[in-house]
């Protein structure tokens, strides 16, 4: 297909569009949001007991793991709510202060014993009762709606505790026997639900300490530019920016859009998205990228993506969505968790009993500590155990410019083995520059330079743009018939001339030569350059070298890692005396040269089936498929590239090779931590059901012990934060 036949289906498109009924497109939009509504609706679980989730009814109790991570989705169907506002956000807040106010002075009042005291009013209704309602009330809402999807929640097993209190309660005002309890049963029931809610929004607060990276992400996105125009500065929000608009950037403010600079130069501070500490000096035809910031100078930025479009708003949505994609092993704590809350009500009637038959005590305290199980063997916290701890991973990783985008990338990385290094751009600098050129008798260099800049504009290989940088001002001829050949080349028609350009391993196996020119090209290999061949009209008129060098800290990282047990291969397309050469220079003596992408994507598979676990490390373009197909893939120097961003499961956004040492280190980190979560909860919980069952615990105590847990948990996530860089 031609650029003409593209430009009419462009045309054609357009046409459709403008004639393409508005009712219908109103009906079908009226469609899909009965679907999303339907759907929403159908798939609430756990979420039920989330505040404004899917326009819900806001609960104080909060202690579900996806309310907490996703405090502006719906944590089963990722659907957002309406956006809250600011002032709103912060009268529910104050609402929920006065709440737990409330609640705590009706409880300090219902603390005395009025059974003795004889205050007839309180006799009956002990103060208590306010605590209950305020707090006791989104729980049983949150466990009804559960219920309604045939669902037993944690709050269930709170539910069941505050109304056997209750029962308890209301038993001693028939029989008159409170000798078993030296409080009201209300008073205890009061302090059980408010222990609870200041617990899930303490436990809120923490969690949200989890995702401060992601947060911190998110907050980067601006939202106001001002835009150059006739009249002057105009301010305007983003989402009213286009493509090609001019935007002014002062010294010490952000950078608000991606774009192009066209006016001025600066010093560029990129730490906020890619983690780099040093600014970078930025003038006209670099480009930048919104949510960095300019330190000096006025910078114009002709912009080149909507809003939508921007890599710190594709980072963003890309971790959000990170968030939702479980890791296998949170698989195995939520199966836990779905068994628990049945278990923990069969092991609450067998503490019931055995208090009764093994320990002679009465019905009521065998009640009371059946219900004390019921509290303190809750699910909350092995339900934050692996979530909190992928999220504050993947937090860390986004502040220091590595976009981790799943927990379960980042567990398949914590199991990896084997790590395939590209070479180009990824153990070298990627900075290629043309070294030399060797023509054929009787042919002009200066010609052929004009050529194989016009056949290599349109590419964005680093070769390719080497060439056209190394042709200067010259103006280049429009090529025709392009075809790329992934991991060979390409091919063009100039000016009825037929030029390949290969690679010069595959141009000699076609069985093209030239005494002189293999003469030159072999002697350039063995300095490690990269040599393409030139062919015009099935002739080999040139020879081409290109040289690049080894990142300064390669050689150290690479030695580390292998330090650490991994197995490091390099998978080139480059010839064998320039793979070795780099080979040597970094420390790898497992070389697999002259590969094209398939080739690459065979060895992965052959590494795979003899059981490694493998990590491709490559710059997310030519390396596509073996990143797709390894069982992690790591983009290098993905900042801007949105290819490196969709193709790889993780992206290291500036190209500094230390942060894949350091990501390989924080995925160990992460899935050590989950388990050390998991063994945290689920010990806590099998001791306090012991101490329940000898009466040592109380239904207050235990939900002492269950936000204390809860807490916990939350808490070892957090030591994944407590660096700002990755250890």
């Amino acid at each position: 297909m031609n650029m003409k036949d593209i430009e009419n289906n462009e045309v054609e498109s357009k046409v459709d569009a403008i004639h393409e009924c508005e009712h219908c497109k109103a009906a079908a939009e009226a469609r899909n949001k009965q679907q999303e509504k339907k759907n929403c609706e159908l798939c609430h679980e756990e979420s039920q007991i989330t505040e404004s989730c899917c326009n819900l009814a806001p609960s104080i109790q909060s202690n579900e793991v996806n309310r907490a991570l996703k405090p502006s989705e719906c944590g089963c169907c990722h659907t957002p709510p309406p956006k809250m506002e600011a002032g709103k956000e912060k009268r529910q807040l104050v609402v929920k202060i006065v709440i737990l106010a409330l609640s705590l002075f009706s409880l300090v009042l219902g603390y005395f014993n009025w059974h003795e005291i004889g205050f007839m009013a309180f006799y009956y209704v002990n103060p208590s009762w306010v605590a209950v309602f305020l707090c006791g009330v989104p729980i049983f809402r949150a466990a009804l709606n559960a219920l309604s999807r045939k669902k037993v929640t944690a709050a269930a097993l709170i539910s069941i505790a505050i109304l056997a209190s209750i029962t308890l309660e209301f038993l001693s005002l028939i029989t008159n026997q409170h000798s078993d309890h030296s409080h009201s049963y209300i008073f205890a029931a009061g302090e059980v639900a408010f222990l609870m809610a200041i617990g899930g929004i303490i436990e809120a607060a923490t969690v949200r300490k989890t995702r401060s990276g992601i947060a911190r992400l998110i907050g980067l996105i601006p939202k106001e530019a001002y835009v150059k125009t006739s009249y002057g500065l105009e301010k305007r929000a983003l989402e009213n920016i286009a493509i090609g608009d001019i935007v002014v950037a002062k010294a010490g403010e952000m950078i608000a859009v991606d774009g192009i600079i066209v006016g001025g130069a600066s010093s560029v501070d990129q730490s906020s998205v890619t983690g780099e500490y040093l600014p970078i000096d930025r003038a006209a035809g670099d480009a930048v990228y919104g949510g960095t910031f300019n330190q000096s100078g006025v910078l114009e930025i002709k912009v080149t993506k909507l809003l939508k479009d921007m890599t710190v708003a594709k980072m963003a949505e890309l971790v959000e969505e990170a968030e939702g994609k479980k890791a296998p092993i949170s698989r195995v704590a939520d199966r836990w968790a779905s068994y628990i809350v049945p278990l923990a009500i069969i092991l609450s009637v067998i503490v019931g009993l055995l208090a009764v038959y093994a320990f002679r005590t009465s019905a009521n305290i065998a009640l009371i500590r059946a219900v004390t199980v019921l509290v303190v063997f809750c699910p909350c916290a092995l339900a934050l155990a692996t979530p909190t701890a992928i999220a504050a991973g993947i937090g860390n990783a986004a502040r220091n410019g590595v976009l981790i985008k799943s927990g379960q990338s980042l567990e398949a990385l914590s199991h990896v083995d084997t790590i395939c290094f590209d070479k180009t751009g990824t153990l070298t600098t990627g900075e290629i520059k043309l070294s030399d050129i060797a023509v054929a008798d009787g042919v002009d260099k200066q010609e052929f330079v004009r050529l194989l800049a016009g056949v290599e504009a349109y590419s964005e290989h680093p070769i390719a743009r080497a060439a056209v940088k190394y042709a200067g001002e010259v103006k280049l001829p429009v090529p025709t018939d392009t075809l790329t050949l992934q991991g060979i080349g390409i091919e063009a028609k100039i000016e009825d001339k037929n030029i390949k350009i290969y690679n010069y391993d595959y141009a000699i196996k076609r069985g093209y030569g030239n005494i002189l020119l293999q003469t030159f090209a072999i002697d350039e290999m063995k300095e490690g350059k990269t040599v393409i061949a030139g062919i015009i009209d099935e002739k080999f008129v040139a020879a081409v070298s290109f040289s690049d060098t080894l990142r300064d800290n390669a050689k150290v990282i690479v030695s580390d890692i292998t330090k650490k047990g991994y197995n490091t291969i390099m998978l080139t397309g480059d010839n064998e005396a320039s793979a070795k050469f780099i080979g040597e220079q970094s420390g790898i003596s497992n070389i697999r040269h002259s590969l094209l992408p398939a080739d690459k994507q065979m060895i992965i598979t052959e590494l795979q089936t003899a059981g490694n676990k493998v990590c491709m490390l490559g710059d997310g373009i030519n390396d596509a498929p073996s990143l797709k197909l390894s069982d992690c893939g790591i983009a290098m120097g993905a900042l801007g590239n949105d290819m490196a961003l969709d193709t790889a499961d993780m992206a290291i956004l500036n190209s500094d090779i230390a942060k894949v040492r350091d990501t390989l280190i924080l995925s160990k980190r992460v899935l050590k931590t989950i388990k050390r979560n998991i063994v945290i909860a689920m010990s806590i919980n099998f001791v306090a059901v012991t101490l329940s069952l000898f009466g040592i615990l109380t239904p207050v105590t235990g939900a002492v012990v269950h936000n204390f847990t809860s807490i916990l948990v939350v808490l070892s996530s957090a030591l994944l934060l407590k660096n700002k860089r990755i250890q």
